[in-house]
């Protein structure tokens, strides 16, 4: 048994269940373990889950970097390649569904630490929009894009769970139009 195959097994149930949901003899079961095995691989639940935590942001942050590394003909191509590519929920959903109840819901005990890791995360997302943005708005026009990219993003992804596939797509593509038009 690996570290590896208990955070495979954990984090569709985080994902499901949230962290207080989950037991952490589920995750045993899963994996076909005993509950206290878990314990030569990771200190706590809590520790199991920030591993998650961490590994997912990693995740995303590699999921970012490659599309700006896709060539595209013009800023607002890149940008819209950007924005549909991280509201793309229907990729990885066990990750996606993990990281945003993470983010809106943490550990009570993790709160603090996760939320400062989050604004770490959103601060390398940011500046990877505004190299994107470059020189065509100035610093505060910048930074309200870049706020209004985030709400939604927020938005999107409850959205997300609550419409089917079709209106999703139209409320997406909606959003897209509103905030291109801020360009």
């Amino acid at each position: 048994m690996s570290s590896q195959r208990l955070k495979e097994a954990a984090l569709p149930l985080f994902a499901e269940q949230g962290y207080e949901g989950t037991a952490l003899s589920e995750i045993a079961k899963a994996v076909g373990i005993k509950t206290p095995s878990i314990y030569a691989h990771f200190a706590s639940k809590e520790a199991l889950f920030l591993e998650i935590y961490r590994d997912v942001m990693r995740h995303e942050l590699v999921m970012l970097e490659e599309v700006a590394k896709e060539k595209h003909d013009t800023m607002e191509a890149e940008l819209r390649a950007f924005f549909y590519k991280v509201t793309d929920f229907g990729v990885d959903p066990d990750v996606k569904r993990f990281f945003q109840r993470a983010i809106f819901f943490p550990p009570q005990s993790l709160a603090k630490q996760m939320g400062e890791e989050m604004t770490t995360y959103e601060a390398m997302t940011s500046e990877s929009i505004g190299a994107i943005l470059g020189q065509k708005l100035d610093a505060v026009q910048k930074e309200k894009w870049i706020y209004v990219f985030y709400c939604l993003l927020d938005g999107l992804s409850l959205e997300h769970e609550i419409y089917d596939v079709e209106d999703f797509a139209k409320r997406r593509d909606a959003a897209w139009e509103a905030l291109a038009a801020l360009l």
